[in-house]
């Protein structure tokens, strides 16, 4: 890639890529709830997602949040130890139960209201050094500044140490957490010798030499790497027309579009160039030149994977 153009990373890959995995997937969710509970279930279809897009209040979103099994499990993912966990956890599960209860009213009525289960767990894959136990469970008491009776009003967050650095039961019971923590090991033994932004884009590309998370990283290595909240059009529009295309993709670009590229390569650089072009952020000329085609041939690309050719 050329060295002067900078692709623009997603710093909190991490957070993305665990909540895509597991807060888009009901199948990866459930064998995650599996290894978690130790159960053996199969009926993804009738796991809910619940995950809250944003908490206004602290400026920011939990993670992954479904109903299953009679009870409401919120999983959070966390690089850095934090105390502080069931103090947010208890302010996350009041508003998942805010939103799942059909009415407040209901709460004046005098009839008591059953509601699912909370199981709270934090998935942790920073310093081991922090967290020396596979499993550690933090209490909101420890908080208190009052004395306060044992086991009144008390609020937990399970830590579950989900580093690839050594062998650990959690990552046994669930392949695709397995690989997600593998991933996140490759950038951790990467940045030893490079930037950060070096260190994910080859973990992206080994992973999928070596059958990590392969279809996902594929798929979705855009949003992985460049997710829509910290994406520059500006500067995509430069790497679009500045990057040597030989370096990126080798010897395909050589023999023209059509021939030298696989179809996802295709798709991924269309998908990145169509919404310029259509927004007019991108002349067709510029696409064309970014393409290494003639201005027809890339209408002709936009037009077919557009469904309309107005815009060009």
């Amino acid at each position: 890639m050329n060295s002067e153009v900078k692709v623009p990373i997603n710093n909190k890959y991490k957070d993305t890529l665990f909540r895509k995995l597991f807060g888009e997937n009901k199948e990866n969710a459930l064998s995650l709830f599996n290894a978690v509970n130790d159960t053996s279930y199969t009926t993804a279809d009738e796991l809910e997602f619940t995950t809250l897009e944003s908490v206004v209040f602290m400026k920011a979103h939990n993670d992954v949040s479904f109903i299953f099994d009679s009870s409401m499990s919120l999983y959070e993912h966390q690089s850095t130890y934090n105390p502080n966990m069931p103090l947010r956890g208890l302010l996350y599960f009041a508003q998942l139960y805010h939103k799942w209860l059909p009415s407040t009213e209901e709460l004046f009525a005098p009839k008591l209201i059953e509601i699912p289960a909370p199981r709270y767990i934090v998935f942790y894959n920073g310093n081991s050094s922090k967290m020396s136990e596979d499993i550690t469970e933090l209490k909101l008491s420890s908080a208190f500044i009052g004395e306060s009776d044992p086991g009144k009003f008390e609020w937990t967050a399970t830590m579950v140490n989900i580093r690839a650095d050594k062998k650990r039961d959690i990552l046994e019971k669930c392949q695709i957490l397995k690989e997600y923590s593998i991933f996140v090991e490759e950038v951790i033994i990467n940045r030893q010798a490079m930037s950060k932004e070096d260190a994910i884009i080859k973990a992206v590309d080994d992973c999928i030499k070596k059958n990590v998370l392969k279809d996902f990283l594929t798929s979705q290595r855009k949003e992985v790497l460049m997710p829509l909240a910290e994406f520059d059009e500006t500067k995509y529009i430069e790497i679009i027309k500045k990057q040597t295309f030989d370096e990126a993709f080798g010897e395909g670009h050589k023999k023209g579009f059509g021939e030298g590229f696989g179809e996802g390569h295709k798709k991924g650089i269309l998908d990145g160039i169509l919404p310029l072009v259509i927004s007019g952020k991108l002349s067709i000329e510029d696409a064309a030149e970014a393409l290494g085609l003639d201005v027809e041939k890339t209408k002709e690309l936009i037009f077919q994977n557009n469904g309309s050719a107005s815009s060009v």
